[in-house]
């Protein structure tokens, strides 16, 4: 059974860590940034020059609604549209249960996914293997003229956190560092935790963790972050790509024997805009999902949350890597 803690698809923290339709998100959700986009530069990436591009439809770029999703689809729309493609933004649309149907049937052409909670969504099961999951999305989207283009290493799902003292004072990296303090420690987390498999169950069983204590909390929320910077808890269940993770300078340990299902971020097209553009288009996308980490996106999110639009942070972060001038 997976369970995970956060509803992707409504982009808020919804308890349930039995998530099968995970969402995550930093930041609020309140920005509204749906809009056409006008006439697009010429050049696909900095220093190279653009392919020649077919006429064809506009990629209409759609995102759910909170902070991730809006930057991530800046940062594919904005791509797409300086290498001359042209684009359209379609923001802040809602739950998956609204995208989802809205990809499929064509009134948006591409959407960055997460790819277990997707997968699991489309009556699939994920796993803790990146690979495999994503082989198995590809599958189970292909009937729907869909394409699961490459997948980033950055990932957006359940993972445990220490602060930089802590982490320092008992050299932790890793969740399996844990073990030499066992009996010692406080974990905080969602209230469910103690009864889910990839949470205290798994801690449990996967890295023969035990606790000194368990406070029950909320889901990766303002509790839980208030409970760890105040020192009531020493290990604390957040989502990985978190923005308040880089704000403070905490340390996310390393799941090194794979508790958690992968949820990697992954670019979702439909074939006929494929079929038009060719393998450019596919291309280019997949260099700039393979450029993202989870620790980028999680300051992408820091700052997003400190207010910065998330078009100029998709500007800035294309600039940084190469990809636009």
């Amino acid at each position: 059974m997976r369970s995970i803690f956060r509803n992707r698809a409504v982009g808020a923290a919804l308890v349930v860590f039995a998530l099968v339709v995970a969402a995550c998100g930093s930041g609020d959700d309140s920005s509204d940034t749906t809009a056409a986009a006008t006439a697009a530069p010429t050049t696909a990436a900095a220093g190279t020059e653009a392919p020649s591009i077919p006429d064809g439809p506009t990629i209409i770029v759609g995102s759910t609604n909170f902070g991730e999703q809006l930057i991530l689809g800046d940062i594919y729309a904005t791509v797409l549209e300086q290498a001359g493609y042209p684009v359209e933004r379609s923001f802040n649309l809602g739950s998956r249960e609204v995208v989802n149907p809205a990809l499929k049937s064509g009134e948006i052409d591409m959407l960055a996914e997460y790819t277990g909670t997707l997968l699991t969504f489309e009556g699939g099961t994920s796993s803790t293997d990146s690979q495999a999951t994503w082989e198995a999305l590809v599958q189970i989207l292909e009937p729907s003229g869909l394409v699961a283009l490459d997948y980033s290493p950055a990932q957006d799902k359940n993972g445990f956190v220490v602060t930089s003292d802590t982490a320092a004072e008992f050299g932790l990296a890793k969740v399996s560092d844990l073990a030499a303090y066992n009996g010692e420690l406080v974990l905080g987390g969602p209230p469910e935790c103690p009864e889910r498999e990839f949470c205290l169950i798994g801690l449990q069983d996967v890295y023969g963790l035990e606790f000194a204590n368990f406070s029950p909390l909320d889901v990766g929320g303002a509790l839980t972050v208030a409970a760890l910077e105040g020192g009531e808890i020493d290990v604390a269940l957040l989502f990985t790509s978190d923005g308040v993770i880089a704000a403070k300078g905490w340390v996310l340990l390393e799941d090194d024997q794979n508790l958690q299902p992968a949820e990697n971020i992954v670019p979702v097209l439909r074939q006929e805009i494929l079929d038009v553009y060719g393998d450019n288009v596919a291309e280019l996308i997949n260099e700039v999902s393979a450029a993202i980490t989870t620790a980028e996106l999680s300051e992408l999110n820091r700052q997003f949350g400190e207010g910065a639009d998330p078009d100029e942070l998709a500007l800035e972060w294309l600039q940084a890597n190469g990809f636009v001038e």
